[in-house]
């Protein structure tokens, strides 16, 4: 327990004020060691190779000035033990709904003790820390806390225990929905849910629907939808970074234009950032950011 900071996180597009921002740091330090995470990652290791160590730390660097100068407070982990070797998507190892934080069950054996890297940045925080049960898959990139709502993907990484899970600890407190994911088996290939489906601040939601094995009503009813096609699902256009209900940061690739321009339609504030090698290796701004703190103060 800290005496710093007090995490609260009650909504995916409130003014974001504490977040753990990935680093490029000991990427792939160990070649033996690292896994394959989806189609995207492995159609980059065979067209382009692994994205350049140096490469990444400078997307981040630009990825983090552009947090500090929105006034976010930006938490850096430290190196994780030899076994992990990608420590650039720090979402899924970990997520905070309301004051709690949540450390999440990893899937794959390169990401168990990732969590070692922002032990430091825990132990500076004020608030509830649970752990998801051995045995039981639940990655934060298929957690989604919008008010009263907390969406789970249910695919390749996050089980249907980690959803009953959450409902045993959270249910009382909010609706604890399942969104389940399509994989390649179905034709898709949807890592996490935030690779289909984010909800934005003014009443908006980027999606794809075929990314998900039914819709259901609360999606149609909650949101506005702005559709990705397979193609921009594929290059993360859904996978932006709300910084305050109507400010998003997105990727200037190509790719995301159309996506891009249809949020500044919708009313967005969408601040374009250089940022390719990350989502060659599966993930984008909301993968590579651990949000702490949301809201006033």
């Amino acid at each position: 327990m800290g005496t710093g900071l007090f995490m609260d996180v009650r909504s995916e597009c409130a003014t974001l004020r504490d977040v753990i921002v990935g680093t490029g740091e000991g990427y792939h330090r160990d070649p033996g060691r690292v896994e394959i995470v989806n189609g995207k990652h492995h159609r980059t290791l065979a067209t382009a190779g692994q994205p350049d160590t140096g490469r990444l730390q400078a997307e981040f660097a630009g990825f983090r000035s552009v947090l500090e100068a929105a006034g976010v407070r930006v938490h850096s982990p430290q190196i994780a033990p030899a076994s992990v070797q990608d420590q650039t998507c720090p979402r899924d190892i970990g997520f905070v709904i309301g004051d709690t934080f949540v450390e999440a069950g990893m899937r794959v054996a390169s990401r168990m003790e990732e969590i070692a890297g922002i032990a430091h940045i825990l132990d500076a925080c004020i608030g509830p820390r649970i752990a998801v049960p051995p045995g039981i898959c639940l990655e934060g990139g298929d957690v989604i806390v919008d008010g009263a709502h907390v969406f789970v993907g249910c695919g390749q990484r996050s089980d249907r225990e980690g959803l009953d899970f959450l409902r045993a600890r959270f249910g009382d407190t909010h609706e604890v929905v399942p969104l389940p994911c399509r994989s390649p088996d179905e034709g898709e290939d949807v890592l996490h849910l935030d690779c289909t489906f984010n909800p934005l601040g003014l009443g908006h939601a980027l999606i794809y629907p075929d990314g998900l094995d039914g819709i259901p009503e609360v999606l149609c009813e909650k949101y506005d939808w702005i559709e990705v096609t397979r193609e921009e699902a594929d290059e993360l256009a859904t996978n932006v970074l709300s910084v305050a209900p109507d400010r998003i940061i997105a990727r200037s690739a190509p790719s995301c234009a159309r996506v891009n321009a249809a949020l500044r339609t919708a009313g967005y504030r969408v601040e374009e950032v250089d940022f390719d090698a990350v989502p060659g290796t599966g993930g984008s701004f909301r993968c590579a950011t651990l949000p702490l703190r949301r809201g006033p103060g």
